[in-house]
């Protein structure tokens, strides 16, 4: 995969650092676009933008650094996710999730962008499990912005992550 696939369509030239990225966030960058295309003309979708409202912060850590955090506060990699785009054309380098158990009713869902060297920048919502409601989930029914915004940083202030809010 070429290290400047994160370049956005203005001009943005902050690019992913190759090897940071897991398999499963390479095979959801290929091939959900696609699934995204055929879904589109029907009604559904695949590749969404982020949602601006959903910024969290930024953590002062590299990708690897910050997925090791994740999986101490429970968070779980979600292959199931649609592709997220920031709106400087970057795409998303790491969903997550957290539920209380497998069949929770709600998740906290944070989608990770490389941002620089070092730096990662965490969005989040919380929203209907798609293991539970899928019909709930994929129509982003209680979809909550403020709550998993709220939670992420209480997550992150409790597990001694530092972030800064840009």
């Amino acid at each position: 995969m070429a290290a400047n696939e994160g370049n956005g369509p203005d001009g943005d030239r902050r690019a992913d650092p190759p090897d940071d990225l897991d398999l499963t966030t390479r095979v959801r960058r290929r091939v959900l676009p696609t699934v995204h295309r055929i879904k589109e003309p029907l009604g559904g979708f695949a590749q969404c933008t982020q949602d601006p409202d959903e910024y969290v912060g930024t953590v002062q850590r590299g990708l690897a650094d910050f997925r090791a955090d994740l999986e101490s506060m429970a968070f779980t990699p979600e292959p199931i996710a649609s592709l997220k785009v920031h709106r400087d054309g970057r795409r998303s380098a790491g969903s997550w999730v957290r539920r209380r158990t497998a069949l929770a009713d709600w998740q906290l869902h944070v989608t990770l962008y490389w941002n620089e060297r070092e730096a990662i920048d965490v969005f989040a919502h919380r929203e209907y499990s798609w293991l539970r409601h899928p019909y709930k989930h994929y129509r982003g029914v209680g979809w909550d912005t403020e709550a998993g915004v709220e939670r992420m940083r209480s997550l992150l202030s409790s597990h001694g992550v530092g972030f800064r809010v840009d």
